[in-house]
């Protein structure tokens, strides 16, 4: 009986790994994705026949070419039907939310982009607001719309594992904010949260499996400070959701304040309003709500520091330092193979260095520091955007596929 669960098993991921490979190449003759998955070719006919009979997947035929002096029979391809369902991903910042509504191949249809002060509004109304959003985006592909059967969201701060709620975010005033049980009941779909640096990983990952790989982490500093982790290839998020919340971490007991309310935490030395207030010299009580700047202003702070202000150039030193401080601890805990830093704050790597090698060289031992790879990644903002889809195309082919 075992073995023939385990068994059952194998199948099944051998039919994840064959869509996941169509959605990736578009169209492939049998050999080729037999070749790319590894499997041998009676095993890729008979489970593109199963995925076939369940019009996951179509044969489309070689055009001939009239040109071409060529006998037999034209070579079949396969591919993924785009019309078998839809998703709608749902990226959530600070002052902006970002829709799109993508078909079963990852082609995207339509998409949305509104601003909203979403920090001063309560957890219904802003469910209100996002329903009636994904209403209208929805509507402008209405025979598409029928088809959606998953909402994928990313947000910034911790989300909860098991409830799919935002349990603390800077992109909304309340917390314990029952987010994905409220919008499914509202639209009458299924929904999804996920941390938006998880999805950072999820999508690098996807996008070069052998480099990253195993065990590696990375760390996204902008506005905010988060970070995803990999262990043994499979995104990490701890018992309730809650791991890696980087930026929230201790750095120092009863610090600078932090966005979250706390004291000392790493974000509070590191993300953008630490910057500010200590190129301002103001308190490191004052609360980043009474700070008003815009990204000018750390544009010409980075500006100032490369043509040699020392105090510009302290900022950017001290902050490093904390930054590589709190790298040697996640180093120590995790030893990670990799670590990989993003976000646009990278654009001002070149002055972040030279504190963070010595936050780094001063708390770490030389023999763990020299074996991890650390790269710098320049921003995308579709890193995210892209682990989402990858999540939500997931889920659709673990509902498909039973």
């Amino acid at each position: 009986m075992i073995e023939k669960a385990s068994r059952e098993q194998v199948r099944r991921q051998n039919r994840f790994v064959v869509l996941s490979t169509l959605r990736r190449h578009t169209t492939l003759a049998r050999v080729d994705l037999g070749r790319l998955t590894g499997l041998s070719l009676a095993a890729v006919t008979s489970i593109t026949a199963d995925l076939k009979d369940r019009g996951l997947i179509t044969e489309v035929e070689e055009q001939p070419n009239p040109d071409a002096n060529t006998r037999g029979r034209p070579r079949t391809y396969l591919r993924l039907r785009d019309d078998v369902a839809h998703v709608v991903t749902v990226k959530l910042s600070v002052d902006r939310v970002s829709l799109a509504l993508v078909d079963y191949t990852g082609h995207q249809h339509a998409e949305a982009k509104f601003m909203v002060e979403s920090s001063d509004m309560g957890g219904e109304a802003f469910i209100a607001l996002l329903a009636r959003h994904i209403k209208a985006l929805m509507k402008t592909e209405p025979l598409r719309a029928r088809s959606v059967m998953e909402i994928t969201v990313a947000t910034q701060g911790i989300v909860g594992k098991r409830n799919g709620s935002i349990i603390w975010s800077p992109t909304i005033a309340e917390r314990q904010v029952e987010l994905t049980a409220k919008l499914s009941k509202t639209l009458g779909i299924t929904c999804t949260l996920y941390n938006d640096t998880n999805m950072i990983a999820e999508a690098l990952h996807r996008q070069d499996a052998e480099k990253y790989s195993g065990n590696f982490v990375v760390v996204y500093i902008d506005r905010g400070v988060g970070m995803g982790i990999f262990i043994k290839n499979a995104l990490y998020r701890g018992e309730t959701g809650a791991a890696a919340e980087y930026g929230h971490s201790p750095f120092t007991p009863e610090g600078a304040a932090c966005r979250c309310g706390k004291k000392g935490c790493l974000e509070a030395y590191i993300a953008d309003y630490a910057l500010y207030r200590e190129a301002q010299k103001l308190p490191k009580e004052t609360s980043p709500s009474a700070m008003f700047y815009g990204p000018e202003y750390i544009q010409n702070l980075r500006a100032r520091a490369r043509i040699g202000e020392a105090q510009a150039q302290k900022v950017f030193t001290d902050a490093g330092f904390a930054l590589g401080v709190s790298l040697a601890r996640t180093i120590s805990l995790l030893d990670p193979s990799r670590i990989v830093l993003t976000g646009k704050a990278m654009q001002a790597y070149d002055l972040f260095k030279h504190g963070m090698n010595k936050g780094l060289e001063s708390s770490l031992l030389a023999p763990l520091l020299d074996a991890v790879n650390l790269e710098v990644l320049p921003w995308d903002e579709d890193f995210i955007l892209q682990g989402l889809l990858i999540k939500a195309l997931k889920h659709l082919d673990e509902a498909l596929v039973h």
